[in-house]
C-alpha cells in the first residue's frame, strides 16, 4: 500500500502525528507504561547486568583474571557499543528495510542528542514487518557477541560483555516504539516517516476507539531507529 493509498483508504483515518524531535519523552511514557515488552527488556539488562557482576566475582575470586582487566575490559566494550557499533546497528535497520522491501532507505543522526536513524521515505509499514526492522539490530549484534565469547580468550570475553551490555541498554528507542506498536495492535496501525518534514504519520482502521497516546494531537518522538517497512 502507497502513502497515498493508505490517506484514501476509506478503511483507515489518521490518527496522529509524531515529530522526530525528542526521543527521551517518549521512550520514558511508553517505559512508564509498564507493558510487557518493556517489562521484560528491563529485566533482560538487569539479568545481563547480574550476570556480569557474578561472573567476574567468581572470575576473580579464583584467580582467572583480575578486577581491573574485568573493569577497564568491560568499560571498552561498552565504549566499542556507542561508537563503532552505532553504524553497524544502523546499517543492519538499513539491510532490513531493504528486506522487507523498502526501495530506499536513508540515515541521519542529531550528534548533540546522540541519536541516530535509519527511514525509508514514504514507506508504508504494518506490525509484522516492523517487528523486523525494530529486532535486527538487537538479535544480529547480541547474537553474534555471545556467539564470540565462545571462541576467545578471557580478555576478549569480557569485552564482548561489555559490548552485549551496552547494546542491549542502546536498544531501549527499539524496544519503546515496538511495545507502542503491540499496545495499538488491536487498531491495525499503519505508519510511515517524511524524512523531509520530519515526521510519522500513524493511521488506524476507522471507528477505532479512545483518543491518541497522552490525549494530545501530536506527539514528539524520534521513531527514526525502527520505522519504515511495508505493510503486509
Amino acid at each position: 500500500m502507497t502513502v497515498e493509498e493508505l490517506r484514501q483508504h476509506p478503511d483507515y483515518e489518521q490518527w496522529l502525528t509524531l515529530s522526530h524531535e525528542e526521543i527521551l519523552p517518549f521512550v520514558q511514557e511508553e517505559f512508564g507504561r509498564r507493558g510487557l515488552l518493556t517489562r521484560f527488556y528491563l529485566l533482560l539488562n538487569l539479568f545481563l547486568l547480574l550476570l556480569m557482576i557474578l561472573l567476574g566475582a567468581w572470575q576473580v575470586t579464583n584467580g582467572l583474571i583480575n578486577t581491573s582487566t574485568v573493569i577497564l575490559n568491560s568499560i571498552l566494550g561498552m565504549g566499542l557499543a556507542l561508537t563503532l557499533l552505532v553504524p553497524v546497528h544502523e546499517g543492519i535497520h538499513g539491510l532490513a528495510y531493504k528486506l522487507v522491501g523498502a526501495p530506499k532507505v536513508q540515515y541521519g543522526s542529531d550528534i548533540r542528542r546522540f541519536i541516530f536513524f535509519a527511514m525509508a521515505d514514504h514507506f508504508v509499514v504494518g506490525f509484522p514487518r516492523f517487528i523486523v526492522v525494530a529486532l535486527a539490530p538487537f538479535f544480529v549484534i547480541n547474537l553474534s557477541a555471545i556467539f564470540a565469547i565462545f571462541y576467545v580468550s578471557l580478555n576478549y570475553q569480557w569485552i564482548l560483555l561489555g559490548v552485549l551490555l551496552m547494546h542491549t541498554g542502546a536498544c531501549a528507542g527499539d524496544f519503546a516504539m515496538l511495545s507502542f506498536f503491540l499496545r495499538h495492535r488491536p487498531e491495525g496501525i499503519l505508519t510511515y516517516d517524511d524524512v523531509e518534514g520530519q515526521r510519522s504519520f500513524f493511521f488506524r482502521a476507522s471507528g477505532s476507539e479512545g483518543p491518541p497516546p497522552a490525549a494530545r494531537d501530536e506527539v514528539r518522538v524520534n521513531a527514526g531507529n525502527t520505522n519504515g517497512d511495508e505493510q503486509d
